[in-house]
């Protein structure tokens, strides 16, 4: 299956931090997907909140600016071309402290709903 992503809607998060996404796929766009696929952006000074995945890997890959992400109270910097592995049951929340926007690439595994995006504003 061939995706456009850069074709795709960008859905925007409900405030105060308006970060954006892209739902490359899940298990609702590809039947029985072993993983899932986002990508994010984040403006300056945008944030997510602190959450962690029960029983999920989630794998960041830095495609362009410059994110902070703090994993359980460690701090990475994330810039193109680098990758966090994120393991379940870890606390993390990303951030961009930069001045230019932030985007990377969220991959889980196994696959998640990711309703969420779906809930967004396009």
């Amino acid at each position: 299956m061939f995706i456009d992503v850069k074709a795709m809607t960008e859905r925007t998060a409900p405030g105060p931090n308006n970060r954006h996404a892209k739902l490359i796929f899940d298990r609702h766009t590809i039947s029985n997907a072993p993983m899932s696929m986002a990508l994010f952006r984040f403006e300056p000074g945008q944030a997510g909140q602190a959450h962690h995945h029960d029983t999920e890997v989630e794998v960041y890959y830095g495609i362009q600016g410059e994110g902070c992400v703090i994993l359980d109270g460690e701090e990475y910097r994330l810039t193109p071309h680098t990758a966090l592995y994120i393991p379940p049951g870890k606390t993390h929340e990303t951030k961009n402290p930069g001045n230019e926007d932030f985007v990377f690439l969220a991959i889980f595994g196994p696959a998640v709903d990711l309703d969420f995006i779906r809930n967004w504003n396009a």
